[in-house]
């Protein structure tokens, strides 16, 4: 450990520094002592140097200097200026539908889901949420019918959403993933693949599919659309082909 440092620079074995620390009369030797010196005076120098770094210089009359950044994130904005913003109502069911029923929710909205598209046109339900671009102060009340109970919809506006609204984040969320699917692409976890477009290996007994890595992400100034390119190689023979194929090689059957 002491040859690493920089006492000992230029020496190669500790049988050399030894020889070089003494005379011939195992008397101190004066030249290694005075390069030991400088040695230790020019790692002191350098230390301070490194440990404790000058601040830069800088002009009180200086001026910044634009630099612009690029990255894979992305705004959202609505194409046409007469779209506000994103209208949130609340929905109410009478007689009351558990919260933990949800399917039944979704049952019972489904069936008044034409005569709401009527009014509201494009919409999104989530929980006790529907979500649209179209503002509608008063609603009809819908009625439906599931296992023979007759239930009541009441549809009630709320506000429009500003960007950073959670619940705006959520609309987004449901509406990227209900476009992948209409697009029939095969969405595993938060990536989105194209099945369709595979590129085939034969030779290896693969496939690739093309596919997206997007995530939405909430930030300051409202919600980012974050996109990358990714990949997925799925194997075109199964396990035990795969084994048995291991197995004939190996037997120099093939």
């Amino acid at each position: 450990m002491f040859l690493n440092s920089p006492f000992c620079k230029g020496y190669k074995r500790s049988s050399d520094l030894i020889r070089i620390n003494t005379t011939k009369n195992n008397q101190p030797n004066p030249l290694f002592s005075r390069q030991l010196q400088s040695n230790t005076r020019m790692v002191s120098a350098e230390g301070a140097s490194t440990l404790f770094p000058k601040a830069p210089k800088r002009a009180a009359n200086a001026e910044g200097k634009p630099l612009k950044l690029y990255s894979n994130y992305f705004s959202i904005d609505f194409d046409s200026n007469n779209i506000q913003g994103v209208n949130k109502y609340t929905v109410k069911f009478e007689p009351e539908i558990p919260d933990n029923a949800r399917a039944m929710r979704k049952e019972v909205l489904k069936k008044c889901r034409d005569a709401i598209k009527e009014k509201l046109e494009f919409f999104i339900d989530y929980g006790l949420c529907v979500f649209s671009l179209k503002k509608v102060a008063e609603l009809p009340v819908y009625t439906a019918e599931h296992d023979s109970v007759n239930y009541t919809v009441t549809i009630e506006w709320v506000q429009v959403m500003e960007k950073t609204d959670r619940d705006h984040l959520n609309f987004l969320k449901i509406f990227f993933n209900s476009m992948m699917r209409s697009l029939k692409f095969e969405q595993i976890g938060q990536k989105s693949f194209n099945q369709s477009n595979a590129h085939n290996l034969d030779a290896h007994n693969i496939k690739v599919w093309p596919g997206f890595d997007s995530r939405l992400t909430m930030k300051e100034s409202g919600v980012l659309l974050n996109i990358d390119v990714c990949f997925k190689v799925v194997r075109t023979d199964n396990c035990l082909n795969y084994m048995n194929d291991l197995r004939d090689k190996a037997r120099g059957d093939s």
